[in-house]
């Protein structure tokens, strides 16, 4: 028998949560479960890329009070077998809607983002706490690519944390045939939302010091968001139009890092790091600021990437600096990044995933 899974997303705008839903919409064996999208607003630039047999279900950008009415409308409608949301706030919504419902709809929740900093910079933190304990032991399982992430829920939810299952993203469908390490670093990449957590102001103020000591170094950074003009703003500032480029938005990600010869990550906080993931897989070192939880894990403490112990610019620097003249070390971080990138396929993820989907809605 076919099992309806309803993903509910707040949005469909460009994510680590949402790629991962994606991968999930358009792989999912069809003889076993029927994949349906809802969300709270039906917007976001990976719309276009919904497989064409997944309906879509508009909750008309209604605030989380309205939405959960809404939600848990459709819940009675559409009895669906089994329910997904990928972020703190989807969870929330879809398990006080799925109380409301009446319905035995089962629930599974997931987390991509690490609770450390995120609860500490949420409105209203106390009433979010307080919802996720209240909310949280009706699920099903609750998942996330880290354990890390899993035990940060233990200490808020104890005895009452659901079944827990630390289950891989989808990032990659193989690997890129490894390419020569280039002699000199010049091209630098990154890719991801520009968000003030992604701190990309910190690594234009680091490239531009890396530049006036190399000026044959590059940077360019991919992706969209509100932090566009201050970005530019500094890029101006600093002399750097031309140099550093923000071309926006890449539906070619791999073509992208291909022209590329080292990806750079300042985020606060990382649940995994997808991009990191892809980067390996294309064959880049990674230079990557330490932060919770994903970077630290994916370049194992520096064995198989630079991680940078330090938010200081000229620290970061530094190390632009000491990656673009070792040629050897590049080589063991391609070649040991390209291993980790390996547990990240999308057919393993898929699989472990469709497993749980299965064992939730008995």
């Amino acid at each position: 028998m076919t099992q309806r899974i309803a993903f509910i997303m707040p949005h469909f705008d460009v994510g680590g949560a949402e790629h991962v839903v994606l991968r999930l919409l358009a792989s999912l064996d069809r003889t076993r479960f029927a994949p349906v999208l809802v969300l709270q607003s039906r917007s976001g630039a990976l719309l276009d890329q919904v497989p064409a047999d997944v309906p879509i279900h508009d909750l008309g950008g209604a605030r989380a009070s309205r939405a959960i009415l809404r939600l848990a409308r459709l819940m009675r409608r559409e009895r669906f077998d089994l329910t997904y949301s990928a972020t703190n706030a989807g969870n929330l919504m879809a398990l006080a809607a799925l109380r409301l419902s009446g319905t035995r709809t089962r629930a599974v929740i997931s987390e991509h983002t690490p609770l450390t900093g995120f609860l500490g910079h949420a409105k209203a933190r106390q009433l979010r706490v307080a919802l996720m304990r209240w909310l949280y032991p009706a699920a099903s399982a609750l998942v996330a690519p880290l354990p890390q992430i899993g035990e940060e829920h233990r200490t808020i939810l104890g005895a009452s944390l659901p079944r827990f299952a630390c289950l891989p993203n989808p990032v990659i469908d193989a690997l890129t045939p490894a390419k020569a390490t280039p002699r000199r670093l010049n091209q630098l990449i990154s890719v991801g939302r520009l968000a003030p957590e992604k701190r990309f102001d910190l690594m234009i103020d680091a490239f531009a010091l890396a530049h006036s000591r190399n000026p044959d170094l590059r940077l360019t950074i991919h992706g969209e968001g509100p932090c566009r003009p201050e970005l530019m703003a500094q890029i101006d500032a600093y002399g750097l139009s031309g140099i550093v480029a923000l071309p926006g938005l890449t539906h070619d990600v791999p073509a992208a890092l291909n022209r590329a010869d080292m990806f750079l990550c300042t985020s606060r906080l990382e649940g995994l790091g997808n991009a990191i993931i892809e980067a390996m897989a294309a064959g880049l070192p990674v230079l990557s600021v330490d932060c919770p939880y994903g970077p630290p894990h994916l370049l194992e403490d520096g064995a198989s990437g630079a991680l940078v112990r330090s938010d200081r610019a000229e620290d970061i620097a530094e190390e632009i600096l000491r990656m673009a003249s070792d040629l050897p070390r590049r080589q063991t971080y391609q070649q040991r990044g390209q291993a980790m990138a390996a547990r990240y396929s999308t057919r393993a993820s898929i699989t472990a995933h469709e497993d749980l989907f299965a064992l939730a809605c008995q």
